[in-house]
């Protein structure tokens, strides 16, 4: 297995390579048109050779010099103390350049010396072309040195950008988990409260319906914490949950509650939030023939519509004054509004509307395909 970071030095000696090749070919091109206006003919391999030296000398120090900066950055507390390391950095660099472009010289001249066949022709002395090399372009070379330094320092800054957005955003991810969680949690005592009181009403009245209804109950209990780890589940499983739910609603209130349940069966693998129908029904219920002496209807339907998946409650024996409000305040209304937030974002919505000319529509629509930021 390649190592991550012999990769990213490879990959750093490539551009470093490719951006002083670029700028080497810019040099001999602007010494080329300058000699050819003076009309000085020289052999075009000439005007690029000697910037070559000094261009592939930086080409083979720039990724060092980025790494070091990278690794001793300057900070408030500590510019002090990194001043004195840059300056033996900066002057140990210097040198390092003056050697390869010096031996690069040299060995130029002493290839070219041979190719002539002259004997009596010597290079200059190796020490020489280095200490040339060393002060003839100190002020360019420390010039680029300070420019790789600042470079240096800006990919140090956007690196600390994006890692502290990356913790932010991977703490935002678990604050959302966590309230997600806490949302979940809040639905089982209150649903399980509300259930084991309509057990009990039935205590009495009658007991193989109590029976009934706690059967029920440990149905539902059992698929609970078979979902406890899931947010979402498919339709078709929510749907499943919801049917243990409304028999226990048919044992209590008998005849006098009428469900009709409808879904397009080209969306019963859709994703939806967990537990998301059974706290609208059990408030049209809670609203409607739990309040009201005559018959009630209760109708759940889901449908695709313009990219949104439709959820929709309806009941026909109550109003909006009987939820309150249009905004809705119950602990279920304000749990399901706050999961799809968490879930989905802006994208998902619960509205409470009127039916004329009595009756409320609870609608939940939530996009098919959330995107990233919803998700």
């Amino acid at each position: 297995m390649q190592d991550p970071s012999n990769n990213s030095r490879l990959r750093a000696f490539r551009i470093s390579f490719a951006c002083w090749s670029a700028f080497c070919l810019l040099v001999g091109m602007q010494i080329f048109i300058a000699d050819r206006a003076h009309n000085i003919f020289l052999p075009p391999f000439h005007y690029f050779i000697w910037p070559a030296l000094l261009c592939y000398s930086w080409a083979i120090l720039t990724p060092a010099v980025l790494d070091f900066a990278r690794h001793y950055p300057f900070t408030q507390t500590s510019w002090l103390r990194r001043l004195g390391r840059y300056l033996i950095a900066t002057f140990v660099f210097l040198f390092a350049e003056a050697v390869l472009q010096g031996t690069g010289g040299w060995l130029y001249i002493v290839l070219n010396i041979a190719g002539l066949h002259i004997e009596d022709l010597h290079p200059r002395p190796l020490h020489d072309l280095i200490i040339e090399a060393l002060f003839k372009d100190t002020a360019l070379n420390l010039a680029i040195c300070i420019v790789l330094y600042l470079l240096a320092a800006y990919f140090n800054a956007q690196r600390q950008i994006r890692s502290r957005q990356l913790h932010e955003a991977q703490l935002e991810a678990r604050v959302a988990s966590a309230e997600l969680e806490m949302l979940r949690i809040q639905l089982h005592p209150h649903f399980l409260f509300n259930t084991l009181q309509a057990a009990t009403l039935l205590v009495h009245e009658d007991p193989n319906a109590a029976e009934d209804v706690l059967l029920r109950l440990s149905d539902l209990l059992r698929v609970t914490l078979d979902e406890m780890s899931n947010q979402e589940v498919t339709l078709q499983r929510e749907l499943a949950f919801l049917d243990l739910y409304l028999g226990i609603q048919r044992q209590r209130f008998k005849d006098r509650l009428r469900v009709h349940v409808a879904a397009d069966s080209a969306i019963l693998n859709r994703k939806v939030p967990s537990l998301i129908l059974q706290p609208l029904v059990e408030n049209a219920v809670h609203h409607g023939i739990g309040r009201h002496k005559e018959d009630d209807s209760v109708e759940v339907s889901a449908h695709a519509v313009n990219g949104f998946l439709e959820l929709e409650v309806r009941n026909y024996a109550s109003t909006l004054n009987d939820n309150a409000s249009s905004n809705g305040h119950g602990v279920g209304l304000r749990n399901i509004r706050a999961r799809l937030e968490q879930l989905y974002g802006d994208a998902a919505t619960l509205e409470l509307r009127p039916i004329q000319p009595r009756g409320v529509s609870a609608l939940v629509k939530i996009p098919s395909d959330p995107g990233p930021a919803q998700k």
